[in-house]
This record gives structure tokens, C-alpha cells and sequence, in this order.
């Protein structure tokens, strides 16, 4: 039970620690540079921006399916790992945008973050459509 909303808790918190990490990325420096403004693909500000936004468009889909595994009910280890292996592999991607030369070229924390992060969501989707057609939850009312 505790399991989703830490994982849920947690991204939130990648969602505004990037947030606030790519408003620091825009000071720095000579000049404030604002949103819009075409960016050098090696520049901090850009990988802040697109780990991020990267972090921004899946915490609703993330939120949402481990909000429907809560009010399922316990659905066991299976379930609660892939909620964590989705969690972690979100913050593997972040790192992997912080982290890497520049955003033109592939970065193994990025890979591995985002298939880890496809690979463990189809699969709780596939569990949650399962069990709502077929499992015990189609059993009840």
C-alpha cells in the first residue's frame, strides 16, 4: 500500500527538483536567457530543460496508473517492482539528460531509463487491463 504513493511522491519530486534545477540553469551566467531562445545542444540550461520536460510528460500517465494499482487493491511484489523499476528508471533518464556531453548523442542512462520506464508500463498496463477483464477484479460487482 505504501509503495505507490512513495513512487508517486517521488515523481513529483523529480518533476519539481527539475524544475527548479532548470530556473537556476537560467541565471547562470552573464545573462538570463528565456524561454524560447534557441540553445546550444551541449548547454546545461538545454539538458535541464529537456530532463524536465522529459520527466513533466510522463508523471501524469506514471501518477494516474499507480493511483488505479492503489485503489485495485494489494496486487502482491510484481506490481509494487514494477512501480519501483519505473520510479528508478525515470530517475536513470534524468541523470542520463544531466549527465550527458550533449543531447545530439545517445547516453546509456538515457536508454536504459527509457526502457526500462516503456518496458515496466506496458507491462502494468496490460496487468491492470488483465485484471479488471479477466482477474479477480472482474469478479466483483
Amino acid at each position: 500500500m505504501l509503495v505507490p504513493i512513495i513512487c508517486i511522491a517521488l515523481n513529483a519530486l523529480l518533476v519539481f527538483a527539475l524544475g527548479f534545477w532548470t530556473s537556476i540553469q537560467r541565471s547562470v551566467g552573464d545573462k538570463i536567457v528565456y524561454y524560447g531562445q534557441p540553445l546550444d545542444p551541449s548547454s546545461s540550461l538545454a539538458k535541464a530543460q529537456r530532463a524536465h520536460g522529459n520527466a513533466t510528460e510522463y508523471a501524469g500517465a506514471v501518477t494516474a496508473l499507480f493511483l488505479l494499482c492503489l485503489v485495485m487493491g494489494d496486487h502482491g511484489k510484481i506490481v509494487g517492482a514494477l512501480m519501483i523499476a519505473i520510479t528508478g528508471a525515470r530517475y536513470l533518464h534524468a541523470f542520463g539528460f544531466l549527465t550527458c556531453k550533449t543531447l545530439s548523442t545517445p547516453h546509456w542512462a538515457k536508454a536504459i531509463g527509457a526502457l526500462v520506464t516503456y518496458v515496466a508500463g506496458i507491462a502494468l498496463c496490460l496487468f491492470l487491463i488483465w485484471d479488471i477483464t479477466l482477474g479477480p477484479a472482474s469478479m466483483v460487482g
